[in-house]
């Protein structure tokens, strides 16, 4: 059994380590470990209940708010009866006090040395550690909160009450925390703060072991026979007497085993108490061990699965987070290539995915470029009125002969000249999802290690930004291009294939071409005999105007997409970061070291983990060895 308590202590220890408490956010072990809370009001003798268990004076004391931090105490029973009993603080490692006035005064100076760094609170919710290693002790393990009140009293803000009850709830609400509920006697159960507390969090009594102090100053005529038996208050753990020393025997300088024997003299001289065994702190300091071992003992499958699973998953954090850095040439331009590769890949994969990448890609194409090209006011260059400006523009000082040609081409050309906004914007849309892609990528979890490197991952960031602005500028000039070439060359045959149809020499055994407007209509069911003779010339005009810039439409519909493919798209998962790694390979050792000089935070949270995780597989190891 022994063994069992040892084990909690030392896994206590680690939680010392980890700097876990019950007030932790992400506590890692803390509330798994049964542990016995003592709680009560200010005056109900709590502390001497620690005291008389331990068997030695070593708690401040005083009046008002003496307990001001919780006090984490963990008893070690030594086998030799003749060893000498000391005490070691958690924050003093090393050091053991054998003085136990000289325990005392250290508890109230660690008090005062974190308080004094709080503003001059009056109390913390971090706890102090004490380990007594002792002969004439229990394996045992406690935590001595500070008291309850109802009331602040002068030079107390007015929100200690609420935080005093707080601070104990937190230590108290954990399924594996045991409450040791320490009431006085000589009041009424009803107005008890610490069974209130308790009921809060265990309202099933599950969990608490009630103990009343002050028995020997009952009103005269009254004992508690009643809740001993558990026939007022019922508890699953039921309640123990105890009678401590008043202050009068505290000022008479009275020793613990002399209030000892005064005590059992006492409920040996009752006749209410007489035939009860769960008088008396022997009885209660032996509960408090049985109880504590069994509950370890039904928990520790969970603690060490738990155990387990926790390790497991910081090993995970670590390993994502990775692992030291050589500083070597070759190993830092490894691993700035590696690093490269894997955003490439990441880029890659966005781009041929779905709705982030292709989809969006895609959409810029099948949607936005359509639509921006119908909605192009190809109208306002084909009605009559500036077909005829335009062609008696072209003519000049001689009018033409047959056909306008020079209209046509300037009417051809003005028509084309809206084509290119709408295709510089398809470009410049698909360079802004390329560029959302990078950042979509970097922060993909196959390329988290780029977290750690600051200064590498701007750098990647930024030359990456760099590739695609030059790809745009090589894509602009593609389709600059694509306009330029249909304004540059009339295909002469679609005009001769109009003329051949509309002649009377045009086989009629042959179909028609099927040559469509702009607003859709085919070109030869149009008809031109309502007009006048010199608006049908013009309607004519616009509407032949009209069908070849159509083709040409449709035309560039089809190339620029692939323009923009074939000049940013594929050249850009292709070698997103090529100039940069050839950059790199160039560089010397100094230069690659700016480049990966780890995040400050990255490193302090890796040693953080790696802290974390040695301490869990220490207490892995434990729970292994014991069991």
């Amino acid at each position: 059994m022994d063994k069992v308590t040892q084990l909690i202590n030392r896994l206590q220890q680690i939680c010392s380590a980890l700097g876990e408490t019950a007030m932790s956010e992400n506590s890692v072990l803390w509330n798994k470990l049964s542990t016995i809370v003592v709680i009560g009001g200010q005056s109900s003798g709590k502390s001497s209940v620690l005291e008389a268990v331990v068997g030695r004076d070593f708690l401040p004391r005083g009046t008002g708010i003496v307990t001001r931090r919780p006090l984490v105490l963990q008893l070690i029973k030594l086998d030799d009866p003749a060893a000498q009993e000391f005490g070691e603080f958690g924050h003093a490692p090393g050091r053991k006090w054998t003085d136990f006035d000289g325990i005392r005064l250290e508890i109230d100076a660690e008090t005062e040395r974190l308080l004094g760094k709080m503003g001059g609170k009056v109390v913390s919710p971090n706890p102090i550690y004490l380990t007594i290693s002792s002969p004439n002790v229990p394996n045992l393990t406690m935590v001595d909160m500070p008291g309850l009140t109802k009331v602040a009293i002068d030079g107390q803000p007015a929100s200690i009450v609420q935080e005093l009850e707080e601070m104990a709830r937190q230590y108290i609400k954990g399924d594996n925390a045991i409450v040791l509920a320490v009431t006085p006697a000589n009041a009424d159960l009803a107005n008890s703060d610490a069974l209130r507390m308790a009921r809060e969090v265990d309202p099933t009594g599950e969990r608490t072991i009630g103990v009343l102090t002050k028995v020997d100053i009952m009103d005269r005529g009254t004992d508690c026979r009643d809740v001993l038996q558990g026939r007022t208050l019922k508890l699953r753990h039921g309640w123990v007497a105890v009678v401590n020393r008043g202050q009068a025997d505290l000022n008479s300088k009275v020793g613990m085993k002399e209030a000892r024997s005064k005590e059992n003299d006492f409920f040996k001289g009752m006749q209410a108490y007489a035939d009860l065994p769960n008088i008396g702190t022997g009885y209660l300091a032996e509960k408090l061990s049985n109880h504590l071992i069994n509950e370890i003992m039904r928990n520790l499958p969970s603690i060490a699965l738990y155990i387990d699973q926790n390790a497991k998953r910081l090993e995970a954090e670590l390993k994502a987070l990775g692992g030291d850095l050589k500083y070597g040439r070759g190993s830092m331009l490894h691993l700035i290539l590696t690093l490269c590769h894997k955003l490439e890949k990441a880029y890659g994969r966005v781009v041929d995915g779905g709705r982030d990448g292709g989809e969006r890609i895609l959409d810029v194409f099948e949607v936005k470029l359509k639509e921006s090209i119908q909605k192009l006011p190809f109208q306002k260059i084909l009605t009559l009125k500036n077909v005829q400006n335009v062609v008696n523009e072209a003519d000049g000082y001689q009018p033409h002969i047959i056909a306008p040609e020079n209209g046509y081409r300037r009417l051809i050309e003005d028509g084309l000249s809206l084509l290119r906004e709408p295709a510089f914007q398809a470009i410049e849309q698909v360079h802004q999802i390329l560029k959302n892609i990078v950042t979509i990528a970097i922060n993909h979890p196959s390329c988290s290690d780029l977290g750690r490197f600051f200064n590498l991952r701007a750098e990647m960031v930024a030359n990456a930004a760099a590739t695609l602005d030059k790809l745009r500028k090589e894509a602009d000039l593609m389709v600059r291009t694509l306009v330029d070439m249909e304004a540059s060359y009339l295909s002469a045959s679609f005009f001769r294939e109009i003329v051949a149809a509309e002649s009377y020499a045009y086989d009629p055994s042959r179909p028609k071409p099927a040559f469509v407007t702009l607003n859709g209509e085919l070109l030869f069911e149009k008809r031109y005999d309502t007009l006048p003779a010199s608006d049908a010339h013009l309607q004519r005009i616009a509407d032949h105007v009209s069908a070849y810039l159509q083709i040409v439409r449709s035309q560039l519909l089809a190339t620029v997409p692939k323009a923009i493919v074939h000049c940013m798209v594929v050249p850009s998962k292709d070698s997103l970061l090529a100039e940069f790694q050839e950059e790199a390979a160039g560089k010397e050792e100094p230069q690659l070291r700016r480049l990966i000089n780890e995040s400050e935070d990255i490193a302090a949270q890796r040693d953080e983990l790696r802290k974390r995780l040695t301490l869990l597989l220490r207490a892995q190891q434990e729970v292994a060895a014991f069991a």
